[in-house]
């Protein structure tokens, strides 16, 4: 049970609750979220364009207002959340009073939102519905700012805006390819950067180039004998890398899938530049936000990333990382 943090006669109602922290999030990523290649400037606006239209990006929407709804429920009065079906009715009642024009897709945007809950949690490994996360985050915030702790209220906030940016690439991910195979598991960023170095290390090392692979073949007269073939250094640091991934034999071919798919886009950037996305080649902080991007952004078996998607992850990365060299230099 949660300690209850409203006074009840001066809380909001769940419904404005939930309109206001949506609201707000979305202004928080407004030059973050992509509409097509580009950053957009109102962030809000493109959700609510989505969700008039019955799009998988609107079915974001009903998500978060689910999740706010069950942290007002736990705020105000410190119980659980209510059931499913009552819990979704809320949130789609809710939805519909914050923006009128999407009443008539709730259906469509209740099975989006299904099937978005769907792929997170196969791509994260996860039983949890998203929804939990996201209440319990919002509960967080929202504690530390009646406690004033700016700590723990700052790093609540963040990780709100961080589910939100990825929430909308999966669900940007299920308008392009809903008929895709299921999505590959996301990998713990700090993990996936030290194997995306270690892989570009190993493919680059001198001898690299010279791997050699014994393969058996079968002479006219019936002999088996050995032939040496030359491997690719991508092959070669590929193989060397597999064995020190941490994980079972799934996680070891889509992290290695991601790597492949990363190492595609940035040689894109590399013949194509892309203002929004900046320089990978000379930046370090736009290179490490497009390699930690990669760890999580949606991505599908034998398919590339999508520009929109990892651009807006990897723009939202620098953006932290920006913060974060601001926040680290000594005051005068």
């Amino acid at each position: 049970m949660t300690t209850k943090i409203f006074d009840a006669g001066a809380a909001p109602r769940p419904y404005d609750f939930a309109g206001q922290l949506i609201r707000q999030l979305y202004a928080d990523l407004d030059g973050v979220l992509f509409d097509d290649d580009h950053p957009a400037d109102d962030a809000y606006a493109l959700a609510a364009d989505a969700a008039a239209a019955a799009r998988p990006r609107g079915a974001v929407l009903i998500i978060l207002a689910r999740a706010a709804i069950d942290a007002h429920r736990a705020l105000l009065i410190g119980t659980s959340p209510a059931a499913d079906a009552l819990a979704e009715a809320a949130a789609a009642a809710a939805v519909a009073e914050l923006l009128p024009a999407s009443a008539r897709q709730l259906p469509a945007l209740l099975g989006h939102a299904t099937n978005l809950t769907r792929y997170l949690a196969i791509a994260e490994q996860s039983s949890e519905a998203i929804h939990r996360p996201l209440a319990r985050a919002i509960q967080r915030f929202y504690s530390a700012l009646g406690e004033e702790d700016a700590v723990v209220g700052g790093r609540s906030l963040f990780e709100l805006r961080s589910m939100v940016v990825h929430l909308d690439a999966c669900a940007c991910a299920l308008e392009t390819g809903g008929a895709a195979p299921e999505p590959l598991r996301v990998i713990r960023p700090d993990r996936f950067h030290d194997y995306f170095m270690q892989y570009t290390s190993l493919a680059q090392a001198p001898g690299a180039a010279q791997g050699e692979q014994a393969v058996a073949t079968l002479t006219q007269d019936g002999r088996i004998s050995a032939v040496i073939t030359d491997k690719h250094p991508l092959e070669v640091a590929a193989s060397a890398l597999r064995e020190s991934i941490v994980g079972d034999e799934t996680t070891r071919d889509h992290t290695l899938a991601r790597i492949r798919a990363l190492l595609d886009f940035l040689d894109g950037l590399r013949r194509t530049p892309q203002a929004a996305i900046g320089d990978a080649l000379n930046d370090s902080s736009v290179h490490l936000s497009l390699v930690i991007a990669a760890a999580t952004a949606p991505l599908h078996a034998s398919a590339g990333f999508a520009h929109a998607q990892l651009a807006q992850v990897a723009r939202y990365n620098q953006r932290l990382l920006r913060d974060g060299e601001v926040a680290s230099r000594p005051s005068r």
